[in-house]
């Protein structure tokens, strides 16, 4: 989306419009988003889903604060955008210490929101039973111990071995419909040779290899994108 003005951290509404029209040239599979600046990408892609879903997020934000004006969609508010969609029925929010403090949440939100800030495997089977067969997973790898990857946003205490153990019991009981990765950082083209710059990319390209080959048993080949 780099040819594209006004996308990063907030997407204008014209945008918002040309980002649209290029995804609807492709299939719901699993999309490589890039950086978490663009994560409301993921908004777009859920819009997708006609049939009744939940939302599976992992991220080390809530991403649930009010939209600023004159702005179609931030990376910090696109969870309340989608949870208007007429075909989520539940949004499980994963990782975030807490809910935004000091900012209301609408009632009609909470009521479609599951909150666990830790992927233990009790709480998680718990909450699975409360959302649609059909689910949507976006992954936003801040949600990640900055040990294993590195993004430009302040990250979790989630361990690559936790989000893949959350992932594959997910795979095992519902029927993914559909997959997102962003919370690549971003490296300026002087500091891409330096070791630490090589050393980051080593962390995300291993962590990105490990939760494709976790997801991708939902997927057919054709369903891949």
């Amino acid at each position: 989306m780099g040819d594209i003005p006004g996308t990063r951290l907030y997407c204008s509404r014209d945008a918002l419009r040309e980002i649209a029209a290029r995804l609807k040239k492709t299939k719901i599979g699993i999309t490589l988003i890039g950086s978490g600046d663009f994560h409301y990408v993921s908004y777009l892609l859920a819009s997708y889903v006609k049939t009744p879903f939940a939302l599976i997020l992992f991220d080390n934000h809530a991403d649930l604060q009010p939209l600023p004006r004159g702005v179609a969609l931030s990376c910090a508010s696109w969870l309340r955008r989608a949870i208007e969609l007429p075909a989520l029925k539940k949004a499980l929010l994963i990782g975030p210490r807490a809910l935004p403090a000091g900012e209301k949440i609408p009632p009609q939100y909470l009521t479609k929101l599951i909150f666990l800030p830790k992927a233990y495997h009790t709480t998680l089977v718990r909450a699975l039973k409360e959302v649609p067969p059909n689910v949507y997973i976006s992954i936003d790898k801040d949600v990640l111990s900055p040990e294993e990857v590195i993004t430009n946003w302040d990250q979790g205490a989630l361990t690559l071995q936790e989000l893949l153990s959350a992932l594959r019991e997910i795979v095992r009981q519902k029927n993914v419909i559909g997959a997102d990765i962003c919370g690549e950082p971003y490296f300026s083209p002087v500091s891409i040779l330096l070791p630490s710059t090589q050393k980051a990319v080593r962390k995300n390209s291993r962590a990105n290899a490990m939760i494709l080959k976790t997801l991708m048993p939902a997927f057919t080949y054709e369903k891949a994108s």
